[in-house]
């Protein structure tokens, strides 16, 4: 062996390396067959030919190009309603003496829980002719009707499941930058027009940019309410596109890969584009301080209780109303169901498909959670230890899962697990399914991680490394034990995003088994709303119980 692969393979660099060959076979490699296909439609068969000729026909079609369109618009305009929506809330939770903050907050915790496919199922059944709106408001005004099954129709309901991310992401930027600013120019005269956009905007700039940013990919990803409402709106999105271009016969695989390529350079330039506005800006990062909140008034409370009542309402009451009535229901009279326990028998008996379907969802959450967490920790912990340029390359392959849209990574790993060269056979099992998740949720557990290794003394790890431990002695003995705390939250929301799983698992599960998701999203198509609704019922129950024992815990613990 040359020297120079002496010193690049030494002990130091192997954990390094192996890190990079996991997430170069897992990550990288699907990715580059995704855009050698998408150039070169005959490269699985060995053939070069058609060079281009997919994205020649986007161009050439108007269609396609209207799809392109359509799903940047109306990404932005998810974006820009979260925005509107929850740029006023965090305002509320940080500067304010708001009362009952506890359940404001945790007003914006449950529709972030519901799955966006479900809340839309919900609201069809609430807004459909002869819907439950009609059968207790009375028959709804056409033209309300007409705009909820729109471009802002769909938009709405989308911006109701997302806009906690960016309350959420506010309420922690504001606490971190010090009242005293604002305090500084209020006495120098400053209004509270002058104080909101010269000083507070150019700070919390980076935390509205990067909530906003994953608002847009989460829209421009997502495949369960084109499929569902923005059929029904007639608003052709591209990830329904693709999934009909991979489902249908005759599939054109091409096509597909050419748009998901698409979709996968504009989540790319909309992340890097924001990170360069934010630092133009400057970060506009401060160390926690106490800030002084400002008390609100008569009008202040009401407008801040309306604000979070009102939401609450759109994204949780009705859809939630909705939903579990429908679950209950058996036979209709006048828009009034008569009600029965009969679909929840069906979902806990033990030889139904429902069973099974919660069964296969439980199993692979749990994997894949635990998966996640160990490699993830892993990968951030000698991502964050590691330096010089294969640490660099680490960094940009570790950042591609939290990027890519989940339909797109969904489309490279059945090109490449379906390549004539694997030798493991593992498509169209359930282990591919794992694979998927493993690999499109891992970025929780590397965000988790990273938060804390950055906070983390490494004194205790020096010591390990000058009594002989090796990288791996260090990670488990050591490291691993202070992560545990973020390592655990990070569990919980794996499994919890793993049991709600659409795309992915529409795309690559096997013929005759069902997850939770997929179950839901059958039945109501093939017109069984009730027991769709009865599993989603007890999908968002068992999260729920899930992350409440987990909070019980970490009370308990402290």
């Amino acid at each position: 062996m040359s020297d120079f692969l002496k010193r690049t393979v030494s002990s130091k660099q192997f954990p390094l390396l192996l890190c990079l060959l996991f997430l170069g076979v897992s990550t990288g490699y699907p990715l580059a067959l995704l855009f050698l296909q998408s150039i070169f439609p005959g490269i699985l068969g060995g053939r070069f030919d058609g060079f281009l000729d997919a994205y020649i026909r986007i161009a050439e079609t108007a269609d396609i190009v209207q799809l392109l369109v359509n799903s940047l618009a109306w990404a932005g305009a998810t974006t820009l309603v979260s925005w509107i929506m929850g740029i006023p809330c965090g305002y509320f939770l940080a500067r304010t003496n708001l009362p009952g903050k506890l359940w404001a907050r945790l007003s914006l915790l449950v529709p972030i829980m519901t799955p966006p496919y479900i809340a839309a199922l919900s609201y069809i059944l609430i807004m459909q002719p002869g819907g439950f709106s009609d059968s207790f408001l009375g028959t709804m005004p056409e033209g309300f009707r007409q705009f909820f099954f729109s471009f802002w129709g769909v938009t709405l309901v989308m911006a109701l499941s997302s806009f906690g991310y960016v309350a959420l992401a506010i309420e922690a930027a504001l606490r971190c930058i010090p009242s005293r600013l604002e305090d500084a120019a209020t006495l120098l005269g400053a209004n509270w027009k002058q104080i909101g956009w010269r000083i507070l905007f150019p700070l919390l700039l980076p935390a509205i940019l990067n909530s906003g940013l994953l608002v847009f990919l989460e829209a421009l990803s997502n495949f369960g309410v084109p499929a569902v409402l923005g059929t029904r709106a007639n608003l052709p999105l591209l990830p329904a596109e693709i999934f009909f271009l991979v489902t249908s016969w005759p599939v054109d695989l091409a096509l597909a890969t050419s748009l998901s390529s698409i979709l996968c350079l504009i989540a790319l330039m909309s992340l890097y584009g924001s990170r360069a506005i934010s630092a133009w800006f400057g970060s506009g990062s401060y160390r926690p301080s106490n800030s002084h909140v400002r008390p609100l008034g008569v009008v202040g409370l009401t407008l801040a209780w309306g604000l979070f009542g009102g939401l609450f309402f759109l994204s949780a009451v009705m859809p939630y109303f909705a939903m579990i009535l429908t679950s209950f229901a058996n036979e209709w009279t006048d828009g009034i169901p008569s009600l029965t326990f009969a679909h929840y028998r069906q979902v806990f008996s033990t030889d139904s498909a429902a069973f099974g379907a919660l069964r296969t969802s439980l199993g692979l959450s749990i994997g894949a959670a635990s998966l996640c967490v160990l490699a993830g920790g892993y990968i951030a912990y000698v991502n964050v230890r590691s330096e010089g340029l294969l640490q660099k390359l680490l960094d940009g392959l570790a950042l591609l899962p939290r990027v890519i849209p989940k339909i797109v990574m969904a489309v490279a790993l059945i090109l490449a697990w379906n390549a004539p060269w694997i030798p493991v056979d593992i498509y169209n099992t359930v282990w591919m399914l794992l694979l998927a998740y493993v690999i499109i949720y891992i970025t929780d557990a590397l965000n988790y991680a990273n938060t804390n290794l950055r906070s983390m003394s490494v004194n205790l790890e020096n010591a390990g490394a000058v009594l002989g431990a090796s990288r791996f002695a260090i990670f488990f003995r050591i490291v691993l034990p202070q992560l545990k705390p973020g390592l655990l939250a990070a569990w919980i929301t794996t499994f919890i995003v793993c049991m709600r799983e659409l795309v992915a698992s529409i795309l690559l599960l096997p013929p005759g088994v069902d997850t939770t998701a997929t179950y839901i999203f059958n039945q109501f198509e093939q017109g069984d709303i009730s027991m769709a609704m009865a599993m989603a019922t007890v999908t968002i129950l068992l999260s729920t119980v899930v992350l409440i024992l987990f909070q019980l815990r970490s009370k308990s613990s402290n």
